[in-house]
């Protein structure tokens, strides 16, 4: 598949995983909305049934000279209390490589956020122990959500499906020397930037891609499903700070609308990403469904 262009800028999708056929219901929107948005979700995101897809995917971003990964996943043997993601056997790392890229050539690795499937691939176990997946690169981790799932720390708030997490997927990465932990707001390279995105979790954080004229963004898990950005107040699982969370959705479509950046969430079926467009005086989500181009 040919990678999404961005400027100079190349990324290409992995995919982990696919929960098809999810009830829109999940969402906790009303019929009404959904009828007075089905016009742009169908077909990609409203499927037959009023059902949609939920992927777990990560992005391999080559731009300045560098590769980055961004939210590596849920990782293959862990133990989870929902079955779906309960030791998982997945052939990742062959479809990475797919890519053409080698976990080896990796720079660097950013996780928007520190949930089991947004930072599983970080490790691997190997000889009955968690090593880092890409051995030669730097793992950016922003200290306020490095602090918030530290179980040791002052910050530290238990969440059963997280339980575990630090431990396998964070914690041999310090030990391995191969962490640096980040300012809220952090210059990577001249074309990315690390961005405070905060409510789902406390430390939540958006990378913001600028390269020849044109702007995307990581937005994590800022919005799961594109009705959340014509609706800011729905809320699709649990998060840290829902208000704040909600603030977050509401400044992502201002910011979008104003720069005309491609939105790439973590979430979302093919098209995988798209644009955020003023319509009928709300908005909608235009999908790039022209493609990997």
């Amino acid at each position: 598949m040919a990678p999404i262009t961005v400027g100079d800028a190349e990324i290409r999708s992995v995919l982990e995983m696919q929960l098809p056929q999810r009830p829109i219901a999940w969402l906790g929107a009303d019929a009404e909305l959904i009828e007075a948005n089905r016009h742009w979700l169908a077909p990609h995101f409203l499927e037959d049934g009023d059902t949609w897809s939920l992927n777990f995917q990560s992005w391999i971003v080559q731009v300045d000279g560098k590769v980055i990964v961004v939210d590596p996943c849920n990782g293959n043997d862990r133990p989870h209390p929902m079955p779906i993601f309960d030791r998982l056997d997945i052939p990742f790392i062959e479809r990475f490589e797919a890519t053409g890229t080698r976990p080896e050539q990796v720079d660097y690795v950013f996780c928007t956020h520190m949930h089991h499937d947004h930072c599983g691939w970080n490790t691997q176990l190997r000889g009955g122990r968690w090593v880092p997946t890409f051995p030669n690169a730097r793992y950016l981790f922003v200290r306020r959500e490095f602090d918030r799932w530290d179980p040791r720390g002052a910050n530290y708030r238990a969440v059963d499906y997280n339980e575990g997490v630090y431990e396998r997927s964070i914690l041999p990465v310090v030990e391995a020397g191969l962490a640096d932990l980040l300012p809220d707001h952090h210059d990577l390279s001249p074309g990315l930037r690390i961005e405070p995105a905060h409510g789902h979790t406390f430390g939540h954080s958006f990378m913001r891609l600028s390269s020849g004229q044109e702007e995307a963004i990581f937005t994590g898990d800022a919005f799961h499903h594109p009705l959340q950005l014509a609706a800011p107040e729905i809320q699709f699982g649990d998060c840290d700070d829902t208000p704040m969370a909600i603030e977050t959705r509401r400044r992502l479509v201002e910011t979008a609308l104003a720069t005309e950046a491609l939105l790439i969430p973590a979430h979302l079926p093919f098209p995988h990403a798209g644009w955020v467009r003023q319509r009928d005086g709300g908005v909608m989500f235009e999908g790039l469904v022209q493609g990997f181009r």
